[in-house]
């Protein structure tokens, strides 16, 4: 194996897809297994990818959408079924902890009771993840900011958080956008990046694949792909080679990428 396989669990946008699952890439590197993302159709994909999930010693979640979030209940039931005995470390934004583990209790999925045993840790912008084989920053992006008008009028307590990630592996360098507002905020963190894992839904793509070009990104995967552009994979590969950037994959549940 190589020093780190990414396989795509899932590709789809937020709009629910016949061929596709919603966000979640698991990454195996020498000593850690971790999934990004955990949107719904995880646990089916995990064993559609013969992924053991006792495999998987963490969680990173890059906000809080349904599509981004939504599969981790199934999950920590599908591990209790099976009697997974190793814990299980989730990160995730910390304005989501409380809602996370109300929810976890109306499953009842209660503490003590299943296994394994699960901790939420909260991320805020300052996140930082660090073990002998590697890093992983949070930077926050815009996505939810649009929700502003309506948390001021209801005074929800929502902080909008929302993260892309940054991860250096075996001397390599991965940007996981998450959902972004647009393709600024990847401006300052994907200068060089051996590879841009960036969802293709929100941001504009001729702005996008230039920004890519003029950052030196040395090859990317779209994901997060709208129905919009279902049976285009093509011609947005085309429209990328005009522009300039060469080395890019359209993203489908079950691609492996060897790092």
């Amino acid at each position: 194996m190589s020093r780190c396989r990414i396989i795509i669990l899932g590709s789809s946008s937020g709009m629910p897809s016949p061929t596709r699952f919603c966000s979640s890439f698991f990454f195996q590197t020498e000593r850690l297994n971790f999934l990004i993302d955990c949107g719904e159709g995880v646990s089916f994909s995990l064993l559609r990818n013969k992924i053991d999930p006792e495999l998987i010693d963490s969680i990173f979640i890059t906000h809080s959408h349904t599509d981004h979030l939504g599969g981790l209940f199934l999950l920590v039931q599908m591990m209790h079924l099976l009697q997974r005995r190793p814990p299980l470390s989730v990160y995730l934004p910390e304005e989501a902890i409380s809602g996370v583990k109300n929810f976890l209790q109306t499953c009842y999925l209660f503490p003590g009771k299943i296994t394994p045993k699960l901790t939420l840790h909260p991320m805020t912008s300052n996140f930082k993840f660090q073990d002998e084989e590697i890093g992983i920053k949070a930077y926050p992006n815009r996505h939810l900011l649009g929700n502003q008008g309506v948390i001021d009028e209801l005074k929800f307590p929502h902080k909008m958080q929302s993260f892309c990630f940054l991860l250096n592996i075996s001397n390599k360098k991965i940007v996981y956008s998450g959902d972004i507002e647009s393709s600024s905020d990847l401006t300052d963190i994907i200068q060089d990046a051996d590879l841009l894992i960036t969802e293709c839904f929100h941001p504009r793509l001729e702005k996008l694949i230039p920004l890519m070009v003029e950052k030196r990104v040395k090859s990317a995967i779209f994901t997060h792909i709208p129905p919009v552009l279902e049976g285009k994979e093509k011609e947005v590969l085309e429209k990328a080679q005009k522009l300039g950037f060469e080395k890019l994959i359209m993203a489908y549940d079950g691609l492996v990428i060897d790092i």
